[in-house]
């Protein structure tokens, strides 16, 4: 077939007839990306365009460019909704199963490849130009399945006859639009879908917002009529009701992304019933360079995300923290639901109707997320990440206000702040030093003994004077410790140091205490009649230690009068010395750990709060 460049007649070749005319085609808009007779590259080779062909569906449209690359062969360079696949077609070793039985989802085997359908529906063909390698009929209809490889690697596409049922399959490569293009010299300036004005049949108001050649749908900016533009006719297909929901960026904002400058074209608002209603906007942006991006907003939140045609492995039932394969990464599923269309505006690749239902998959691995939505019989694939609000911030115009972001959002990354980032480093060196010092001061605690006396009951009722120790260096530390052989009974002593001069140096007060019995539950012991304690010594010199005690038995009975032995020892290291500075700096240490884990668990309140309320 090849289209009439002058009157844009279909005329076909074939074997029973040497030429027929067929129906006009379409005044197809053009393409600012190609045209016939341009020349490009696509991974490296060369190619020309030959021909075009348009085709529309339930919800937009899309291009297919017949090339020929500089080896001789023949492939297809489909454009749809900014993304591009490179198909050749693809002889069928085996059946593929009727278009009746395929859903979004179910995996079709392509020869030695398998593949997953991803949308379904019926094509209608708007037109073409050019010269187009096979019998086109203008406005005829066929049934299609779109989809890709398990691990995304591929595309396939499967056309099935209206009369026979026979599908024709196509397969090829994903591309991303800096993969493909033509030469700057052979690319059109950005055009519009239709040449003519849009009025809203609506309220009759003209439409004077953004639309390019891929824009299928647009909304009246003073009725909120969505306005699909179906070839040359204009149908209203849903409206705005209600309030307009509060968007923080205008249709037409810059914003630069990634080095990228993008333009807001349209806008959606989404709504979520669970506990309460909840929303969050889409915006659609575009830049002539890098094509579509999706930039989402939540609760003061930022992600950015392009479709992906990766496998996604969800269980029929998945619940929060469970690893989800998506191709050969793993990510944490999040929550799952469905969202309803409560609003759009602007200009859209795609028929947008308010009211739509999606069902969605929401998994992450912050920054990074992953999101399954279906829409009727198309299942997409979105792969995205958090922005943050320092990108956001350098992102848009000067002077245009961001609304504080609420809470913590599901992909969003953890960051230690500043003050943390620096103390948490020299609070763990400190804790590594104590530690070691405490290691070598027990290491080197010698225990010398000084002083080794048993006192009997006696002696130390009527305050006894043990014989002298003598310390040699100034300002000693000495340990008093002492044993008693206590039985369901207590003992209190009180220790006075006192010098050559008799006068005295120090005082202190220990005590010790040992019951044991019997009852319902078995035998039972508590306390010891063991005791310890410090002392220092501030000049070296001759001491003697002066000790009284009292006793007594039971709660309240008689002293049973146990002697106790007592000895004074040197070289000790006093260990809270440095037990206090360990403990200090293991709490700032770990600062960072308690926050990063609070954190975490503010991340997945709302996925897994009703779980834990029912535990």
């Amino acid at each position: 077939m090849k289209v009439c460049d002058y009157c844009k007649t279909a005329i076909y070749w074939d074997k029973a007839s040497a030429l027929r005319a067929g129906r006009k085609s379409l005044d197809l808009p053009p393409s600012s990306r190609f045209r016939v007779g341009a020349t490009g590259k696509v991974r490296g080779t060369a190619f020309t365009v030959l021909g075009r062909l348009a085709y529309a569906h339930e919800s937009g449209a899309w291009n297919e460019w017949f090339i020929e690359m500089s080896n001789g062969e023949i492939k297809w360079l489909s454009e749809d909704e900014g993304e591009l696949f490179l198909e050749e077609p693809l002889i069928l070793s085996a059946p593929v199963p009727p278009f009746q039985e395929l859903q979004p989802g179910t995996k079709v085997f392509l020869n030695d490849k398998i593949g997953v359908v991803e949308e379904l529906g019926t094509a209608r063909c708007l037109g073409g130009e050019g010269q187009i390698p096979f019998v086109v009929e203008i406005g005829e209809t066929y049934a299609y399945a779109d989809g890709s490889g398990v691990e995304g690697d591929f595309s396939f596409g499967l056309e099935y006859d209206t009369r026979t049922g026979q599908p024709t399959a196509f397969i090829g490569d994903i591309l991303s639009v800096k993969d493909s293009g033509a030469r700057p010299e052979d690319k059109g300036a950005p055009s519009a879908k239709t040449a003519q004005a849009i009025r809203c049949p609506s309220c009759g108001k003209p439409y004077e917002g953004p639309r390019l050649e891929t824009t299928e749908m647009v909304v009246c900016a003073a009725c909120g009529a969505g306005l699909e533009l179906d070839e040359a006719e204009i149908r209203v297909v849903g409206k705005n009701t209600g309030k307009r929901p509060r968007f923080t960026f205008r249709i037409g904002t810059p914003i630069t992304l990634e080095n990228v400058r993008y333009e807001v074209m349209g806008r959606l608002f989404y709504e979520e019933s669970d506990d309460g209603p909840y929303g969050s906007a889409e915006y659609v942006l575009y830049s002539p360079d890098a094509g579509y991006l999706w930039l989402s907003e939540e609760e003061g939140h930022f992600t950015v995300s392009r479709p992906t045609h990766v496998s996604f492995s969800a269980p029929p039932i998945p619940v929060p923290k469970m690893k989800v394969k998506v191709g050969p990464e793993s990510f944490q599923f999040y929550e799952g639901g469905e969202v309803t269309l409560r609003w759009v505006d602007g200009a859209l690749p795609w028929t947008a109707t308010v009211g739509e239902k999606t069902r969605y998959k929401h998994c992450i691995r912050p920054p990074h997320y992953v999101d399954q939505e279906i829409t009727g019989t198309e299942v997409e694939l979105f792969r995205g990440r958090y922005v943050t609000r320092r990108e956001m911030e350098t992102a848009i115009p000067k002077g245009l206000q961001l609304p504080p972001p609420q809470g913590i959002y599901s992909c969003q990354p953890y960051e230690r702040p500043g003050w943390m980032a620096g103390l948490s480093p020299i609070a763990g060196m400190f804790l590594v030093v104590n530690v070691m010092l405490l290691v070598y001061s027990l290491a080197a605690d010698t225990g010398t003994v000084l002083l080794k006396e048993k006192i009997t009951a006696q002696q130390y009722a009527q305050e006894h004077l043990t014989s002298p120790f003598t310390v040699q260096k100034d300002g000693t530390i000495l340990r008093v410790s002492g044993k008693s052989p206590l039985n369901n009974s207590w003992l209190a002593l009180d220790f006075a140091v006192v010098n050559r001069d008799q006068e005295v140096v120090s005082e202190f007060y220990d005590e010790a205490s040992y019951y044991h019995g019997v009852d319902s539950e078995g035998s039972w012991t508590e306390g010891s009649g063991s005791f310890g304690t410090y002392f220092w010594i501030k000049k070296a010199g001759t001491y003697q230690l002066l000790v009284h005690a009292t006793g007594g038995s039971g709660s309240g009975g008689p002293p049973r009068n146990e002697p106790v032995d007592i000895a004074v020892s040197a070289g000790h290291t006093i260990t809270w010395y440095f037990w206090i500075p360990i403990l200090l700096s293991g709490i700032v240490a770990s600062l960072g750990p308690v926050h990063k884990y609070l954190f975490e668990a503010r991340r997945w309140l709302p996925a897994v709060g009703d779980e834990d309320d029912d535990d």
